[in-house]
């Protein structure tokens, strides 16, 4: 299967609205109290027809994204070279794929039973004599038996030191979810009552195998390298490889909702100047209240209009945020339910799926700071006694929507004592546009992280047009010895601040001014 998949542009507002049990994995909710119906729509149903997943036609496959349908519905889905998950809403590509190519996501069967069992309305029936109804279940055969075959299992040598426990009262639990598992079987038709015990590691298998198997189909040749081990041991490899994948892409998550308390902390933030703001203009428009009418209603109209579209762009990262974050749950309560079942082949046959979605999450890059955290500002107008002529003109509603890792300051890496030198500021905003906004712009240099230098002071920039702002300086210290940290204020609040690597030297001497476009 040639697959390509993007996972950005159309993972957009989605497990909102979808249905989903409401906890952040299987094992939290099964382990409180185990809603039946929950379970089985959550898991045990596919999302595309509504029917329980079954061993035939409507067996569960699994997509690169860790969603499942079953086997009917995923055939009609990728009909077309391009197809989109109905969950989670992310574009897949595909050449020349068939239905077959995607795992089999066997660890739902013993679920299956699982629920079955705990389903006060469902009849099990015995499993070897297929006539009686099953009062319990064999943890070494993997099967439902009735009182008769509970009785054989006691006296028949062949079963000797088999563990069977009742059905009757059992805990519905997480605890107790591996005890209905079914033992991997191999699918080739003349080796169907072999279990896979082994695991073929050459890399063009990479699959669970059975004894027959390893003797017949997967012995080692000049032209195809076979690696046969021991399931146990590929199984508990894999666990630990995603347990810690499973770990970064957590670590991930907490970043991202730390991402997400600040968009809401600047949202607040925002509300809260927006109020103060117009607070001011209110105050201001008391002298004149007739006369400013209009004037002051467009300038609060302004600012909801600018206010509307920060909250905007903040609202659209916080939901991208959010659903990144639901994106790695999702993966985490895959993975934890097929661990759940302790069924090594069937966690065996999606082990590769499920660790290119780790990975995938894994290196997914995302903001690592709000969009937008410039607040809006009022700059006023003198009132007086030519208030009339300048009614027109009194105040102004501005902001503006730089982006700080967009912008890009010139700054020289040497600088010569006593001699002038020219910083340069470009401001973008989060799409790359250039900042056409008429801004004050003013900075501050400092030796050390926290000592500004006191014979520099803040510097005033002038707009050039067209984005670009510029000032002069000179360092007339001679004690200064370097520039670590440049500090850029907009508007008279604190936008950002740059890291610097500037030597400055006391000797007249030439020195090539090699200026660098650093990313605030």
């Amino acid at each position: 299967m040639d697959m390509l998949y993007g996972m950005v542009a159309n993972e957009t507002p989605r497990y909102r609205n979808s249905y989903k049990v409401d906890v952040s994995s299987l094992s939290k909710a099964m382990s409180a109290a185990v809603n039946i119906e929950e379970l089985k729509k959550q898991f045990l149903e596919c999302p595309i027809c509504n029917e329980l997943f079954n061993d035939t036609d409507r067996h569960p496959r699994v997509l690169p994204c860790l969603h499942s349908y079953c086997y009917t519905c995923l055939k009609k889905l990728i009909e077309q070279s391009k197809y989109t998950c109905p969950l989670c809403k992310s574009d897949f590509f595909v050449q020349n794929v068939s239905v077959d190519s995607f795992s089999k996501d066997n660890t739902r069967r013993g679920l299956l039973d699982f629920v079955r069992a705990g389903d006060q309305k469902s009849v099990i029936q015995c499993d070897e004599c297929e006539n009686e109804k099953a009062i319990s279940r064999c943890k070494d055969c993997f099967r439902f038996i009735c009182k008769s075959c509970h009785a054989a299992h006691k006296t028949m040598k062949t079963f000797s030191g088999h563990e069977i426990f009742a059905l009757d009262g059992f805990e519905l639990s997480m605890d107790h979810v591996s005890e209905f598992r079914h033992a991997g079987m191999c699918s080739l038709s003349n080796h169907q009552k072999n279990p896979l015990t082994l695991f073929c590691a050459g890399p063009d298998c990479q699959k669970p195998i059975c004894y027959s198997c390893c003797l017949t189909n997967h012995m080692p040749t000049n032209y195809k390298k076979h690696i046969t081990r021991d399931i146990e041991e590929v199984y508990a490899e894999k666990i630990k490889s995603m347990k810690e994948n499973k770990d970064k892409i957590l670590k991930t998550e907490k970043e991202l909702a730390g991402l997400s308390k600040s968009i809401n902390e600047q949202l607040e933030r925002l509300a809260v100047n927006a109020d103060t703001t117009k607070t001011e203009i209110l105050a201001i428009f008391e002298i004149g209240a007739h006369m400013l009418q209009r004037r002051r209603d467009l300038l609060i109209m302004n600012i909801d209009k600018l206010k509307k579209n920060k909250e905007t762009l903040l609202k659209k990262q916080d939901t991208e945020v959010i659903n990144f974050i639901e994106t790695i749950r999702d993966a985490c309560r895959f993975f934890d339910q097929t661990v759940a079942t302790k069924n090594q082949s069937a966690f065996l046959l999606l082990a590769k799926t499920i660790s290119d979605r780790f990975k995938h999450l894994q290196d997914t890059n995302f903001d690592t700071q709000p969009r937008d955290s410039n607040l809006i500002s009022f700059t006023k107008t003198n009132l007086g006694t030519e208030l009339q002529r300048f009614v027109d003109t009194v105040g102004k509603i501005s902001s503006s929507s730089a982006f700080g890792p967009n912008t890009k300051v010139q700054f020289p890496t040497t600088i010569e004592s006593e001699k002038t030198f020219e910083i340069m500021i470009e401001f973008f905003d989060y799409d790359n546009a250039k900042v056409l906004d008429d801004m004050t712009i003013t900075c501050v240099l400092f030796e050390t992280a926290d000592a500004p230098l006191p014979s520099v002071g803040e510097l005033s920039f002038t707009h050039l047009g067209n984005g670009k702002y510029e000032t002069s300086c000179q360092i007339l210290d001679s004690g200064i010895q370097k520039i670590t940290k440049v500090g850029v204020m907009i508007n008279g609040r604190d936008f950002s601040a740059v890291e610097l690597k500037t030597m400055i030297t006391k000797k007249s001497k030439e020195v090539e001014q090699i200026v660098i476009l650093i990313n605030l």
